[in-house]
């Protein structure tokens, strides 16, 4: 059963051992500062875990981080001097902890306590107030001089609004500092649900995750700012959620465990056939990446519907594919589309727009392709763009998945710009809501792909990758990731999961290629091969 599945069944609420397992086995959640705080809010006044002691255990895991980064650095944490930036909400209440948890043990520890004091929340008081028997200095400001460390609790993940006057003027000072910057929770300025820098923010080198990360630690630019991040166990945990799960996650584990397991009886049409319609006469390499990377995905059978004047080229380079070919790009004959037929009823999935071009036999490719109505669908590139015009096959595509039908769109931003006939600097500034609107207006599962990839599936939770590196950005990496997720759903993968683990295999087998090549860059060979080096 699905995630959603399980949610839909009850089978996700508190006390949940199913939770349990599918945490542990395979996925992280990632938190909203609303869910975080209806958590916290939870494990407070639900289960009985006061508030000070949940203080007391964040700021234990981030004094233990300062005093790991005071060896590092000053080869003792009693040689190294520490100053704790705190505000008023409850994160400086934690930083204000910190302080008196590192003077209890001799370290050198002073505190700013920054903003209005008599809005202060009641646990923030009640620390300093504490603070107050210890020999630890409480600024008014951030002070002049050297620090080994610095503790960022000015703002937690409540941040709403630019950070402005001399609460910027304070951030803008910790990161003049000559130190290592740890981060309570999430970096100062960096919103917490969509990573967004609120006017200006901490750089940290370390941030300490409380509980869990949160979207904005992942999300960029809030991603560069967080540094290295330790999540920190608290006591704040499944159980806190009440039966309302976070509404996204990511995977974190071995790869490996997301290729289809290989049945020893098995045979070609046991693993599959996947009909991909590809390439174009100047674009070869598209079908060919496509192919090549569904073959290493597991898929038993590829038949590649190509222009004729590539056939040479293909079967040169991929003899192991099967060919169909069309004479021309402007008009699809009666006998072509009789044999494309055929292949739609040998095939176990359809995936198209890998090189296509834009043009009439490309059009009408996809259109057969809809009307089909019922092979799981993998649309991509040229047949993105094909889409995006034609109001008539996106209305069709809409109503075959209303009726049960599972399509994958894999665009880029620009592609979903397209899609959604808005502004791409509208889509790169909000990429994840871009995902889900498109989700939401074709009802299919969409790819939404960048630095970021999430997927959306609507009234589902979404997929965020965090695996992947830079190197990645290259010609024919969206070709190799569609191969992918067509092998996944001919191996009789669930469309929806088979995107998830296609867009986490792609990210890791990019990042095992970096290991072996060793490269500055790479190309989408390279990410092929990197899927057999995991």
């Amino acid at each position: 059963m699905t995630f959603a599945g399980l949610q839909a069944e009850g089978l996700l609420g508190r006390n949940s051992p199913l939770l349990y397992q599918r945490i542990g086995e395979n996925m992280e959640y990632l938190v909203t500062g609303s869910e975080m705080r209806a958590y916290d809010n939870d494990t407070i006044h639900q289960i009985g875990i006061p508030a000070l002691v949940l203080m007391e255990r964040a700021a234990l895991k981030v004094s233990c981080c300062v005093e790991e980064e005071l060896i590092r650095r000053c080869g003792s944490a009693h040689k190294g001097k520490v100053l704790c930036v705190c505000g008023t909400g409850n994160n400086g209440g934690d930083g204000l902890c910190v302080a008196r948890l590192l003077a209890e043990k001799g370290i050198s520890a002073e505190a700013a306590l920054l903003g209005e004091r008599e809005r202060m929340t009641e646990e923030t008081g009640r620390q300093l107030a504490i603070l107050a028997h210890y020999d630890v200095v409480v600024h008014r400001t951030v002070p002049e001089g050297a620090y080994d460390v610095v503790v960022d609790a000015l703002f937690g993940t409540g941040l709403t609004r630019e950070i402005t006057g001399a609460l910027r003027e304070a951030v803008e000072a910790v990161n003049k500092k000559q130190a290592c910057r740890i981060a309570v929770d999430i970096p100062s300025g960096i919103n917490s649900d969509t990573g967004k820098v609120m006017g200006v923010a901490v750089k940290a080198d370390r941030t300490v995750a409380l509980a869990f990360r949160k979207r904005g630690h992942c999300l960029y630019p809030g991603a560069l700012y967080a540094g290295e991040i330790t999540v920190a166990d608290i006591g704040i945990t499944e159980v806190s959620f009440g039966g309302n799960a976070p509404g996204m996650y990511t995977y974190t584990e071995n790869p490996k465990r997301y290729l289809p397991e290989r049945k020893p009886d098995g045979n070609k049409g046991t693993f599959g056939k996947l009909l991909l319609i590809a390439g174009s006469e100047k674009m070869a390499g598209a079908a060919l990446l496509a192919a090549r990377s569904a073959y290493k995905a597991g898929a038993g059978m590829v038949k590649l519907v190509i222009p004729e004047k590539i056939r040479e080229i293909v079967q040169v380079s991929l003899p192991e594919a099967l060919i169909q070919t069309y004479e021309s790009h402007q008009k699809i004959t009666e006998e072509e589309e009789r044999l494309f037929a055929e292949s739609m009823k040998w095939a176990d999935a359809i995936a198209i727009g890998c090189g296509l071009t834009v043009c009439e036999s490309g059009k009408r490719l996809l259109e057969l392709a809809i009307a089909q109505g019922e092979l799981p669908l993998v649309i991509d590139a040229d047949g993105l763009n094909i889409l995006a015009y034609e109001e008539k096959l996106r209305k069709c595509l809409r109503e075959s998945c209303r009726q049960g039908r599972k399509a994958v769109l894999t665009p880029h931003m620009g592609e979903l710009a397209r899609l959604l006939h808005r502004p791409v600097e509208e889509i790169v500034a909000a990429e994840t809501e871009g995902t889900m609107q498109a989700a939401k207006e074709t009802g299919c599962i969409v790819v939404g792909k960048s630095a970021r990839t999430c997927v959306c599936q609507e009234d589902a939770p979404l997929f965020l990758n965090t695996a992947g590196n830079d190197k990645m950005a290259t010609a024919g990496s969206g070709d190799v990731l569609t191969g992918m997720i067509a092998a996944l759903v001919v191996q009789g993968m669930e469309p929806r999961e088979a995107a998830c683990a296609g867009v986490y295999l792609h990210a890791c087998a990019g990042d095992a290629a970096v290991r072996t090549a060793g490269s500055a860059v790479l190309t989408a060979t390279d990410i092929i091969e990197g899927l057999c080096a995991l």
